[in-house]
């Protein structure tokens, strides 16, 4: 029987948004004493080890969240493990304390970058008055980070992992590339999100983990990252450029474009309750994208590829599908891009361009363990290839461009 992301959703009681949410609320309102009572006995410690945002040829962002209230900052190491910078979040003349959350702008000097994390627990803090606890390090961590000059790079593309943690580990190892420069999470991680737990234990922690301190990992908004009640607070503990979901950037010979497509339901429905304006949001897009594709940092890339979570093009007639299509199909295809990749239908699919689309149009899979796909891009000078592979090591489909 093949797999089918309704049933799927019906399964897990997520056709109705809000039905599950005042039970869940309940649960965490009659609990809320014990959790603060545990809170208090645990130890100071990372909740999340360091993860890697917002890859520039200037600068990195080491994001890093721990389990108590307290300072934090990045030492970065020589090739002896001696420290040559301590680096701070600081705004305001204030550096970044009595919090969890913690995201650090570093500057690069060259291709590799050695550091790790470190942090004191802040166990009073009052106008006059800052005590400190216990202090904790991370692990040393070695990253070597791509740039936008280079002639060639390595992404690896994940969608629909909906909370199968494993997921990211397994796939992680079983794509084929020599190396990763990047790692796009591309929507759906989750089933929703209602707090901080949530996004640390079911997205974070195994990312950070496998490989997100080493690779720095772009995260793209899907529909059930838009569900839950902590989904207005969950752009912090990214890091976007110029803060938005929707972004492109160059790297290696490849332009990279982020759409975010937003909701599948349309704005008016009921389990919204008049809370989105999705069709908006999504014209926004529009206009901005059709500025970056005439822009001179794209006309000096060799490819362009869209990463967007719902696919507009063989996939189904819902509101969202048909408004995505609506507002980026004929910009796309005026434009010339190599490949519109997605997820969301749960089944995967690669087709090549034809009278409909001028583009490949390329959709992984779904969470089902035996079924679930990876997106290998490859891109060397002149030489493009995407290969939509199968866990089991079956090659869906691929292209390739300029190759002799």
């Amino acid at each position: 029987m093949s797999f089918n992301r309704r049933n799927f959703l019906k399964g897990l009681g997520l056709m109705g948004l809000s039905a599950s949410i005042p039970a869940h609320a309940k649960q965490e309102n009659h609990s809320t004493s014990l959790l603060e009572s545990a809170d208090q006995a645990q130890s100071f410690d990372f909740a999340t080890a360091p993860y890697l945002q917002n890859l520039t040829d200037r600068e990195v962002s080491i994001c890093c969240i721990f389990n108590k209230p307290c300072i934090a900052w990045v030492e970065v190491l020589d090739n002896n493990k001696a420290i040559v910078e301590t680096i701070y979040q600081v705004e305001d003349g204030m550096r970044n304390a009595n919090t969890d959350l913690f995201k650090f702008r570093v500057k690069r000097n060259g291709p590799s970058l050695t550091y790790r994390v470190a942090a004191k627990e802040i166990t009073r803090f009052e106008a006059y008055k800052i005590e400190y606890g216990q202090a904790i390090k991370s692990k040393e961590i070695t990253a070597n980070l791509a740039s936008s000059h280079q002639n060639s790079v390595y992404a690896l593309i994940l969608n629909d992992i909906h909370e199968n943690r494993n997921s990211y580990g397994v796939l992680y190892k079983k794509s084929r590339l020599p190396k990763k420069d990047l790692v796009f999470l591309n929507g759906d991680s989750f089933h929703y999100v209602n707090n901080q737990k949530d996004l640390t234990d079911k997205l974070l922690k195994p990312v950070s983990a496998e490989f997100a301190g080493q690779t720095p990992m772009v995260m793209v908004r899907g529909n059930h990252e838009t569900r839950g009640a902590f989904a207005r607070s969950y752009k912090p503990y990214f890091d976007y450029p110029e803060g938005k979901f929707y972004h492109a950037f160059k790297m290696g010979p490849v332009y990279w474009v982020v759409l975010d497509s937003g909701e599948d339901k349309p704005d008016s429905h009921e389990v919204y309750a008049g809370t989105v304006d999705y069709d908006g949001y999504r014209l926004e897009q529009k206009a901005w994208l059709e500025g970056v594709l005439k822009s001179k940092e794209r006309k000096s890339a060799r490819h362009t590829i869209v990463v967007t979570h719902i696919p507009f093009h063989h996939s189904d007639e819902w509101h969202g599908t048909k408004h995505n299509k609506e507002c980026f199909h004929e910009v796309l295809q005026r434009n010339k891009v190599d490949a519109v990749i997605s997820g969301h239908t749960h089944r995967h699919g690669f087709h090549e361009p034809n009278a409909e689309h001028n583009y490949y149009v390329i959709i992984g899979g779904g969470p089902k363990e035996g079924e679930r796909t990876f997106i290998d891009v490859s891109a060397e000078g002149k030489m493009l290839e995407v290969s939509l592979v199968k866990e089991t090591g079956e090659v869906l489909g691929t292209f390739g461009k300029g190759k002799g």
